[in-house]
């Protein structure tokens, strides 16, 4: 159980910092006009996956060193 909500909560804060990340970049310069929706879905969208990403390494990172 202890497992399953270490996962979820690494999950959540890399997702987070994922979309911290993506805000230091000025995408508002590449954004026409009227399509604000359309780029907010696709930065959650990316920060999903940024964050899916960097958490899957960390917790694979991490059973491999205590299996060491």
């Amino acid at each position: 159980m202890v497992y399953h909500i270490v996962n979820i909560v690494v999950y959540i804060i890399s997702i987070v910092l994922a979309m911290i990340g993506l805000s230091c970049f000025r995408f508002d310069q590449y954004i026409r006009k009227g399509k604000e929706r359309e780029f907010h879905i696709f930065f959650i969208v990316t920060s999903i996956a940024l964050g899916y990403l960097f958490a899957s390494f960390v917790l694979s990172f991490g059973s491999l060193s205590f299996q060491f």
